[in-house]
């Protein structure tokens, strides 16, 4: 499996976010004409378009229609992935340059126009050459990750979860709503298409430039729910960017691991001291891949985007620093109001800029938030062992809790035994949690009545760690404890614990993410096998009395 498919696996995915974009400014560009003239009064009209044009116009957005739909089945109803995904590039590419060539008829035919007159190209003419990029780089996209992923083969779960519709669905939504309110305001305001999209853009984006604004009395009252349900689209959307890179971050872990040779399903005695060395360097490594794509692509779309504004806004005079002002104060959808575009390209590139920029600025926090608390957290674990009172705590610790699991363990024992019967958790303990001691448990094996109290006790102390919401837990420590647990039987030394429970014990251990729905997930999953372990020693207390 090469790394460059394991680069390409959100290809899919982003293809059918872009082309929703896209879908906007292909209507756009059909809608009106590309070229306006403007008289010496200040008098603008629209330059009369060929019926060739209109004609290759409304095919390019038939056949990126055509190309979203096939794209969207391809996904759900899992066709072969390398014809479906190639056709539809091809599509995507045809509907490009026709685009893109009467685009370049446009700019080498200005209209007919007299001495006192001038003429420009409306936002329509922009917005053609932005969906006609958006479909090449579709088309890109989606043929790389055709030719990349036919030399491996995917489950179905696996491309469930890389072929994941319900972003590309939100992303349409959030479509729908831009388009549709832009249309709505444009008989009840008297804007046109692209102006409404504009202050569409801005609305539902939090940006609120404030240039252009509803003034009759249907308008603001229509505003109230428009814009709550289009920020809720917009909530939905980034929410499932940041559920979709979950999901491919623990994917891509599992194929890390196949490629060391490790299968977590078909393995009998997978080797889970490289499982977690493996796990933790990917998560480290992983982290600071996508907070650096991240910061790169914010730190773009701030300094190159600014020099773009201030080439569009040259009627204005903006500077520079002004251009760089006004990006950052709309990145942060901070929205004074103070500077804001006027020409035709400055707001068709500002819809185009932010529906990208926001996205982009919100998951940036998140993955800030997420290195900040790592980087953090190293730090402090650093500082803590070099500190002569920090191991003695930690001693204080792993003996409270080697108390808490031994409730008649004689004095003094606890603190310096091996648990018998599960060596090979405690190893794990040993070997990739240096700034813990080794979790302890007595020598002997415990008695049935014993080890069935020890499983009650452990059952509750999960429950009240679920009800304490701030409690700290160190998941690796319980793990160790609850599979030593786990590993004791009862009567004739056979080894507790099928195939199926070890499997789910592995799964959890290397899960990807350790936020706190996922230590509640993994902690349930504790109580679980805890449970059903309690439950085998009674129905065999059961089936002894039977007898």
């Amino acid at each position: 499996m090469s790394r460059w498919w394991l680069a390409s696996t959100s290809f899919p995915v982003l293809a059918g976010t872009i082309s929703a974009m896209a879908t906007i400014f292909g209507i756009c560009a059909v809608s009106h004409g590309w070229q306006e003239i403007v008289s010496s009064d200040a008098g603008t009209a629209m330059a009369a378009q060929t019926t060739r044009a209109v004609t290759l116009k409304t095919i390019s957005l038939a056949l990126s229609a055509t190309a979203d739909l096939a794209l969207l089945l391809t996904m759900l109803l899992k066709w072969n992935a390398v014809r479906g995904y190639l056709a539809t590039a091809l599509v995507y590419f045809i509907s490009s340059m026709l685009l893109f060539s009467l685009i370049g008829v446009t700019v080498q035919q200005p209209p007919q126009i007299i001495a006192s007159q001038t003429w420009h190209h409306t936002q329509n003419f922009y917005y053609g050459i932005f969906a006609a990029t958006s479909y090449l780089f579709v088309a890109v996209l989606l043929t790389i990750y055709a030719c990349s992923v036919r030399t491996i083969h995917l489950s179905i779960q696996d491309r469930r979860i890389i072929e994941n519709t319900s972003i590309i669905l939100r992303a349409f939504t959030l479509a729908t709503f831009l388009l549709g309110g832009a249309a709505i305001y444009i008989p009840i305001e008297g804007w046109s298409l692209a102006d409404a999209l504009y202050w569409s853009a801005y609305t539902i984006l939090t940006v609120g430039i404030g240039n252009i604004v509803p003034k009759t009395h249907l308008g603001r009252s229509l505003l109230i729910p428009y814009a709550t349900g289009g920020i809720t689209c917009l909530g939905l959307f980034v929410s499932s960017i940041a559920s979709f890179s979950r999901k491919m971050g623990e994917l891509r872990l599992k194929f890390e691991l196949e490629q060391e040779g490790i299968h977590l399903h078909k393995t009998p005695h997978p080797d889970i001291v490289k499982i977690k060395q493996i796990k933790s360097h990917w998560q480290r490594r992983h982290r600071w891949i996508i907070f650096s794509f991240y910061f790169c692509a914010w730190l773009l779309l701030w300094l190159v985007s600014a020099r773009i504004f201030k080439s569009s806004e040259r009627s204005q005079g903006w500077t520079y620093f002004e251009s760089l002002y006004f990006t950052f104060v709309s990145l942060t959808t901070i929205g004074y109001g103070d500077f804001y575009p006027t020409s035709n390209l400055g707001k068709s590139f500002f819809v185009f800029w932010a529906l990208l920029a926001v996205p982009v600025m919100t998951t940036l926090v998140g993955v800030v938030g997420q290195v900040g608390f790592h980087t953090v957290v190293y730090f402090v674990r650093r500082i803590g062992k070099g500190w002569s009172w920090g191991g003695f705590m930690r001693r204080v610790g792993v003996f409270v809790d080697g108390r808490r699991l031994d409730l008649s363990a004689p004095a003094g024992r606890g603190a310096d035994v091996r648990v018998a019967g599960g060596d090979v958790e405690v190893d794990i303990e040993r070997q990739t949690c240096p700034t813990l001691d080794i979790v302890t448990l007595p020598l002997e094996r415990p008695r049935p009545g014993q080890h069935k109290l020890h499983l009650c006790e452990e059952i509750k102390s999960l429950v009240d760690i679920l009800k304490d919401d701030d409690r700290d837990v160190d998941l690796h420590r319980e793990w160790a404890r609850i599979v030593s647990l786990l590993s004791v039987d009862e009567g004739d030394g056979e080894v507790f614990g099928a195939e199926s429970h070890r499997q789910q014990v592995i799964r959890e251990v290397v899960s990807a993410n350790q936020s706190a729905t996922d230590r509640d997930k993994e902690i349930l999953w504790m109580a679980k096998l805890l449970v059903e372990k309690l439950c085998l020693c009674l129905r065999e207390d059961v089936r002894c009395e039977g007898r």
